[in-house]
């Protein structure tokens, strides 16, 4: 299955795409052998993951223009989880986050496309 689609009943529609489908896409776009894209994005997991788990409290990661994603080892005092964390010496929290003007960007082409 390249997408799932689950339409809920206010008529809107919840798409989820595999990392499949990413890597068939980027072979189309681009004309690299899905072996390539596919070791590529792996790759690309691994670094992430390797810079992540670095000892610094805090990571930035520029994936691509517009698009990066942070690491950063907060006390469980600041967390504001819901669960028992108070034996946990850190906690590590994750986020992602997009430039203005790249969700100026897909604004534009969603509205194009409607």
């Amino acid at each position: 299955m390249r997408a799932k689609f689950i339409l809920h009943r206010r008529g809107w529609i919840n798409i989820y795409y595999n990392q499949k489908y990413v890597i068939d896409e980027i072979h189309n776009r681009t004309g690299f052998s899905v072996n390539d894209v596919t070791k590529i994005l792996n790759s690309l997991s691994d670094v992430v993951k390797d810079k992540f788990s670095d000892t610094d409290n805090y990571v930035e990661i520029k994936l691509f223009h517009g698009l990066k994603v942070t690491s950063r080892y907060i006390q469980p005092e600041q967390s504001k989880s819901n669960l028992d964390i108070s034996k946990l010496d850190f906690i590590l929290s994750l986020n992602a986050m997009f430039s203005d003007h790249f969700r100026k960007e897909i604004r534009t082409l969603h509205n194009s496309k409607l």
